[in-house]
Formats: structure tokens, sequence, C-alpha cells
């Protein structure tokens, strides 16, 4: 049989140097079916994510010219600046009943599915996907994607207020768990594939490959990010970000500046803007929270209900002020352009800060009732208003300082997207992939690090879990994590010893000694003074369970295996050999000394209370949990 291991001596062979060396050696280490096998399967669920994704953009572009355009006479600015083309509004304007009647028709159907059909596609989405991640070993039910699809399209199309990332993202994440189960993939691929999906998803209906990737291993945790989906996130949001620019054209959700000078004085008015935001995001998390918890969920109807009741809300709010309806991207685009409907006075300022506030009331109506809609295309949205308005305002105080307010509004979108929702790399990183420059990296950090402080006690999201040692989906593997960061040589009693008897004393032997030991085990040594096993306190009581043995028994009878540890095993190997021997306590040699003496032992409370330790000090280093 052929010595698997030849060819690599032969390149050894070749006059290698020691660095080419270990790099060859580190590639045949590689696990090569693994790495084709994540690769393969996070592209395929690209594939996949970006054809729904494709699907799902344009059923919701032919659902809103039906139902907003053709049906309600709403004329809707899209988010390059121009009018959306959903219909040729009549002449009058809007049909002001059916306003109302849309979104409650639309409330009503999208009440009925969820109620019936799909309980998970109720609401933003967003959470659904964090607690399958960490609660449901990434299981999606295979009905999700589709039914929460349609019911989304429903919100959507009839003019909820919600965002459309919010379902694609769920919509997505359903595709590759559907796909991680039909392969018979575990749970950790399983959630690996699931968060590929809702990165593909993002990726796509953004087209921000990069920032949607990040999004989707961010979002999971408050204070931490799920490193090992990293690479199935990017090269899924890759591949849907590909198929769906090649049917949709390449380009950025808004018209943004050629180009955003930077100016160092401004930051501290970014600084500003960013306090404000923080108190818009408050209000904004508090509102939405109490519109499910307080408004719609003690309401004495059947749940189906519920969604047309905020869709008729909606419609009335709409009667007064239209801006309430749909997603809103189109109306964030006139902050960011300052198109002739703002004002460039104070006049302008207030009506964005107001448009703002609309929408807070809007999408809490949309989303808290029961709607299927997400939550981070408003907090774009109300984010761009309220820097819109800031920069505004600015830009009349000072404008040699703000030559362009609507930078203020892309900041604006990014630090209260990160603050609100705990993820201030991925937003920073969007908000770069919207404007296709970095021009506004440095405001945007200063404004992200001030709300994501300001913030942490607020989550829009709230499913997440603080880091990886909160979530279920890792709790075993930070165990094993935390044994493995800390050394015996850290924990052990240095000097002690165990008391010793000879592989021939009798029980009775065994029993003295043992009775005026400091630990609850003895050492046995052989007639050549060899450390041979060791006797527990359980192992002896075991023993006298049957009367007149310990007349009869010697040491070597009931001793059991001696494993030895190093003072540089770590804990993880130490708390084995417990489990392997039934031991309580266990010696410590030195392997580096001739004999290997003892140099202390260590028993299993001494490796409790080190974990706990441990803990202890994640958890406190971890910051406050609410």
């Amino acid at each position: 049989m052929a010595d698997p291991e030849s060819p690599w001596r032969r390149f050894r062979d070749l006059g290698l140097s020691s660095g080419q060396r270990a790099l060859l050696e580190t590639w045949r280490t590689l696990d090569l079916r693994r790495l084709w096998r994540v690769l393969l399967h996070s592209l395929l669920v690209g594939a996949l994510a970006g054809l729904a994704a494709c699907v799902f953009f344009a059923a919701l572009e032919w659902a809103q010219r039906l139902f907003l355009g053709a049906v309600a006479r709403v004329d809707m600015p899209a988010p390059g600046g121009e009018t959306s083309g959903l219909a040729d509004p009549a002449a009058d304007g809007p049909i002001a009943w059916l306003v109302v009647a849309v979104p409650t028709l639309g409330g009503l159907l999208v009440g009925l599915i969820v109620h019936f059909l799909v309980p998970e596609a109720k609401g933003p989405g967003g959470d659904a996907v964090i607690d399958a991640f960490h609660n449901k070993g990434g299981l999606v039910r295979k009905r999700v994607p589709l039914l929460k699809g349609i019911a989304s399209l429903l919100t959507l199309g009839t003019g909820g207020s919600a965002g459309r990332e919010g379902p694609t993202m769920q919509l997505s994440a359903g595709i590759g768990s559907t796909l991680a189960q039909a392969l018979g993939l575990g749970p950790r691929e399983r959630r690996m594939l699931m968060v590929a999906g809702a990165a593909a998803g993002m990726g796509a209906i953004f087209r921000t490959p990069l920032g949607a990737a990040l999004l989707a291993v961010e979002v999971l945790y408050r204070d931490d990010f799920e490193s090992d989906a990293i690479i199935p996130a990017v090269l899924a949001s890759v591949t849907s970000y590909s198929i769906f620019t090649t049917v949709f054209g390449v380009g950025h959700l808004f018209t943004t500046a050629d180009f955003y000078p930077f100016i160092p004085a401004a930051l501290p008015l970014y600084a500003v803007m960013a306090l404000g935001l923080s108190l818009f995001g408050a209000v904004f998390v508090r509102m939405r929270h109490l519109s499910e918890d307080r408004l719609f969920g003690p309401l004495a109807v059947p749940g189906w209900v519920k969604p047309a009741i905020g869709g008729a809300l909606l419609g009335m709010l709409a009667l007064v002020v239209p801006q309430a309806l749909g997603t809103g991207y189109g109306w964030v685009q006139g902050a960011i352009s300052t198109h002739e409907w703002v004002p460039v006075a104070w006049d302008g300022v207030w009506m964005l800060l107001g448009l703002a506030a609309v929408k807070m009331i809007a999408t809490s109506l949309s989303v808290g009732s029961g709607g299927s809609g997400g939550d981070f295309g408003p907090s774009l949205v109300i984010g761009g208003l309220c820097g819109g308005g800031f920069g505004l305002l600015f830009h009349l105080v000072a404008p040699d300082l703000v030559p362009d307010p609507g930078a203020f509004a892309l900041v604006g979108m990014g630090a209260f997207v990160g603050g609100i929702g705990h993820v201030p790399v991925s937003s920073l990183i969007i908000v770069c992939e919207m404007t296709g420059s970095y021009d506004l990296l440095v405001p945007l950090m200063l404004a992200e690090g001030i709300t994501f402080v300001l913030l942490r006690r607020v989550a829009i999201y709230r499913r997440q879990v603080r880091s990886r040692l909160d979530s279920p989906a890792h709790r075993d593997e930070v165990t094993v994590d935390i044994l493995e960061s800390i050394c015996v040589q850290d924990v052990f009693e240095k000097g002690a010893q165990l008391s010793e008897v000879q592989a021939r004393a009798p029980l009775r032997e065994v029993l003295r000694v043992l009775s005026g030991s400091r630990y609850p085990a003895v050492l046995v040594r052989d007639a050549e003074g060899r450390l041979v096993g060791e006797i527990s306190l359980d192992a002896i009581q075991g023993a006298l369970l049957e009367e007149g043995l310990e007349g009869v028994l010697l040491a070597a009878d009931v001793m059991g295996k001696l494993p030895r540890l190093a003072p540089s095993d770590d804990l993880h190997t130490a708390l084995h050999h417990f489990l392997v021997s039934g031991a309580t306590v266990l010696p410590v040699v030195d392997p580096e000394l001739h004999g290997q003496p003892i140099v202390g032992v260590l028993t299993q409370v001494q490796v409790t209370q080190a974990y706990d330790d441990a803990i202890e000090r994640r958890l406190v280093g971890a910051g406050p949990t609410d």
C-alpha cells in the first residue's frame, strides 16, 4: 500500500526553506473535504437566496403598482428622487377611502396567514432569525420562506410602513436552513447556512454585499459576532449580489453626491447630531415595543384582526401625512439630495424631523400590530430624516462647515441603525456601500461610537444575546474554551502531597491512613516503589458494602487508575482525567525533573472554582446585561 506521506517527503527533500515547509505542512493538514463542502454549500445558498430576492423584489414592485398606484392612486417618490411610476395619479390625487382600505385589507390578509399558517412570519423577521440561531439549532420550518414572502408582499405592497430587509433576511435564512435539512447537515452547519442565507438576502436587496455579510454575523449579539459564519456569509452574499445585479443592474439604493469633503472642524457637529439621534433612537424603540406589548397585545380581538387594525390606523394617518405609507426610501432621498420639496430653511428642518416622528408612529402601527415587515429599513429612514434635519440646521447656522447637509443624512442613517441594532461595524460599511465611497468614514465612526455607547441599554432586536458566552448554541464550546485557556499550574496546590500505602496493605491500613489525610484519596506504590494507582474514599465505601471484606481485601484490589497531570496541562485535560478515573483529587508531576516527582495536587473543587471565576470575569468584562 502506498505511503500517503511519501509525496510530502519528496517535497520536503527539494531544498525548501523552513517557511515554505511550514506553509506546505499547513496545507497538508487542511480538511479539504470540509473546506470544499463549506464553499459549495455557501455558493448554493447564495444562488438560491439571490434568485429568491429577485422574485421578491419584482413581486414587491408589482404589488405596490397594483395596490398603491392603480387602486389607491398614491404617487410615491423612489429612492433615486424621481417618481416611482406606481401609476398615473388621478387629477384630484389619492382616493381617500382607498388609502385607508388598502392597508386595512393587506393587514387582514397578513393576519390570516400569520395566525393560521405560519406564526413565525409575524413582525419584523430579524428576531425570528436570531431566535432560530440561538435556541432552535438553526431550524426553520420549510413553509416559512414562501409564506413569509407572501405575507411581506401584502404588508409592504399595500403601503405598510416597514422594511423589506427583515422579510428578505428571514426568507433567505429559511432557504439556508431548509437546504441544510435537505442535505442532512448537523446543527452547527445548519446555523452557518442560515446565517449565510440571511447575509445573501440582505446583500442582494440592499446591493451591499460586504455590509450585509457583516450584519448577518453581528446582529446575532449585542457585544460579539459569529466569527465562524463570516466566510460562508461573505461567499453567499457575493453570489446573491452578483445574481441580483445581473437582473436589475449595478447601482446604489440612494443617489448621493460625487464627493463629500472631510472637514475636521465639522466633527463636533456630527457629535451633537449623534446625541440627538440617541434620543430619537430611545424613543423609537420604546414606541415600537409599547405598540406591540401595550397597544395591540392586550386588544380583546382575534389575533388575525390586529394587523388589519394597524393597517386602518396607518391609512388614517396617511390621510393627514401621506409620507407615512411605504418604506420611506424616497422621502429620505429628499433629505440626502435636498430636493425641491425640502425647503432650505427652518421649515425644512422641522419638516424632516417631523417626518421622522411620523415614520416612528407609522412603523409602530404596521410592525407592532403583527404586520410582516422589517425594522432595519424604517430605522435607516428615520435616521436619515433625523440626520437630514440636523444637517440642514447646521447648514443654515454654519454653511462653510456644512456645505452639503445630505452628508449628515447619510451619517445619521448609519449611526441610528448602529445604535439601536447594536451593529456599529456593519451599519457603517452598509452606508459606505450605499454611497459608493468612504468619504464619510470618519464622521460615521464618530457618530456610530457615540450612539452605540449611549444606546447600550436600548435594543430593537429583543432576541439578541450579549455574547457567545450567553448563547445556547455555543454553551458547550464556551465551556471547553474556558477550560482550555486555564493551565493546571495556575490552579493546583503546589507542594501538597497525597498520603501513600503499599499495594499489599490490607484495607484496614488504607482506612487508617485515609482517616488522617487532608484529601479523600491515597496513592498506592508497588514493591519497587513505583506509583501504580490511587484509592478514593468512594472506592472504599463501595468495597465495604459487603460485610467482612475489610479483613480480606488489599489496597491493590480496590485501587483505580492513576492519571498523571503536568503543570502545563489545561483544565479541560484535567477534567477528562477526573471523569475517566472517577477520582476527586489527582497528583501533579513535573515531567521535566528526574523521576517525575509529585509537585502538588489538583482537586475537582479547584477546577470548578477556576471555571466559576473565569465565567465571572467574562461577565464583568462584558458590562451590564440590560
